[in-house]
């Protein structure tokens, strides 16, 4: 049997093995220095136990799903669940100690005021008025300096959360195959063609109509050559054929490109994503947004003196959670700033409860980090909860746990307008309701000239 005795070198072997708290430490030095020997078996247990007995004072708050909290029915304290909850159940089994939950008084994770101290449960821990804090917490530099760290427990980006775009109607949608610049240049085209005819039948009346028949170049054909028209007279002249040539080529062209456009556009609508990264957000005015109070990212923008992050400081509002305001979410269109695995849960939520898809999580993360533990500086609980944790970590228990809580969301990461897969769009009238109210209003106008022309011939006759 191994045996750990006074200054040996199994004795600093087993020190290296087992991480010891403070006060089991000193208990386990005093048996050394009275060269009593104690086996590393027996060294390993008595680590284990190291917090038999000892009640821990845990802060936590609301993060659904990692924490949730409510008061327990009988007033005596608060009821946590959650992925972290359910994590510490298993440590304190290991460990054999007892804790209970204490909110922070401003319901904050932690900011950073200017004479140093931190709010939430970062102070909490600072101020040494907890054992340890369940957050998650993001992992920084300015946190590190007033607490200690346990193992990641989870790594997440941090990014945009909108409702999702839909398939807006819109009454011009047969113009959307070409840009206005392009239908501005057609439309210049068309006028400088059928002028140039005009001009060179004005212009060759004397020298040229006599061969060339009554026109050199008719202006209709520039209209029937784009609307695939028959031709009935060709142009005698050779400046008529080049000009009517020209027409038929670019026609053709044209034809192709706006009937293959359009036909894919109708078939497989696109619909447009207003917001996929952070420079989107803030140049656009149409969607409000928001971000979590009292977290990191408060902090980071907070601090910022300019750029990107001190524009969202400046513009966007402050709210408690994601899980409070999902629904206003979908009611008020607002976009939110916050962790990825909160989009993926709510969008989980929503689509059991709804069978569709309401959410649409941006392209571009703002942020990724680790996610932890927070423990008082040179805590004595640390070294104990990180040998399990590991343990815990390794054997892939809070992925699992992450994957249970948002399974649901995958049929809603596909982009928007892509949800239900390819399938063949049957048109309605809202799809065409542009195209029906041009021939209502030709029609309409059509009668009017009608009646005019009819009133006129009546005044002329009497």
């Amino acid at each position: 049997m191994n045996t750990c005795s006074c200054r040996s070198f199994a004795h600093r072997r087993c020190l290296k093995q087992e991480p010891l708290s403070s006060r089991l430490a000193s208990s386990l030095f005093r048996s050394y220095y009275e060269c009593k020997g104690i086996p590393c078996s027996a060294l390993r247990h008595l680590a284990s136990m190291a917090l038999q007995g000892a009640h821990l004072k845990v802060a936590a708050e609301v993060w659904v799903p990692w924490v949730m909290l409510k008061e327990s029915p009988d007033g005596t304290g608060l009821h946590a669940s959650g992925i972290l909850v359910d994590l510490m159940k298993i440590l304190a089994s290991r460990l054999n100690f007892t804790y209970s939950v204490l909110r922070p008084v401003d319901g904050e994770w932690g900011r950073f005021l200017p004479n140093g101290s931190a709010t939430g449960m970062i102070g909490m821990n600072q101020r040494q008025e907890v054992d340890m804090a369940l957050g998650p917490f993001s992992v920084t530099y300015d946190r590190s300096k007033v607490v200690d760290y346990a193992r990641t427990i989870h790594i997440d980006s941090f990014g945009i959360f909108l409702p999702r775009p839909r398939l807006e109607k819109d009454l011009a949608g047969f113009t959307k195959p070409f840009a206005w610049q392009v239908w501005v240049v057609l439309g210049a085209a068309i006028a400088l063609s059928m002028g140039l005819s005009i001009l060179f039948n004005w212009v060759g009346r004397g020298w040229i109509l006599s061969r060339a028949g009554e026109y050199i170049a008719d202006p209709i054909w520039v209209i029937k050559s784009l609307l695939v028209e028959t031709i009935v007279s060709m142009p005698e002249m050779l400046t008529g054929r080049v000009l009517l040539g020209a027409w038929l080529v670019s026609a053709l062209i044209v034809q192709s490109a706006y009937q293959g456009v359009l036909t894919s556009m109708l078939a497989v609508p696109w619909v447009t994503v207003p917001v996929d990264s952070l420079e989107d957000l803030v140049s656009q005015t149409r969607i409000p947004y928001s971000f979590e109070s009292g977290t990191h990212l408060h902090n980071m923008f907070q601090k910022a003196e300019s750029g990107l992050f001190k524009i969202v400081n400046e513009n966007g509002f402050q709210v408690v959670s994601l899980f409070e305001e999902r629904e206003r979410m979908k009611e008020q269109r607002f976009a939110l700033i916050c962790d990825f695995f909160s989009m993926k849960k709510v969008m989980s939520d929503d689509f059991s409860k709804t069978a569709k898809c309401n959410y649409y999580i941006a392209k571009e993360p703002i942020w990724i980090n680790s996610l932890s533990f927070t423990f008082p500086k040179k805590s004595h609980v640390l070294p104990l909860i990180n040998k399990w944790l590991v343990r815990l970590l390794e054997s892939g228990m809070v992925n699992r746990w992450i994957h249970e809580y948002s399974f649901n969301a995958t049929a809603c990461l596909l982009p928007p307008g892509k949800e239900n897969g390819i399938t063949t769009k049957v048109l309605t009238m809202e799809d065409l309701s542009g195209i029906f109210l041009i021939l209502v209003t030709g029609l309409a106008m059509a009668t009017v000239v009608f009646a005019l022309e009819k009133l006129i011939e009546m005044l002329y006759v009497s």
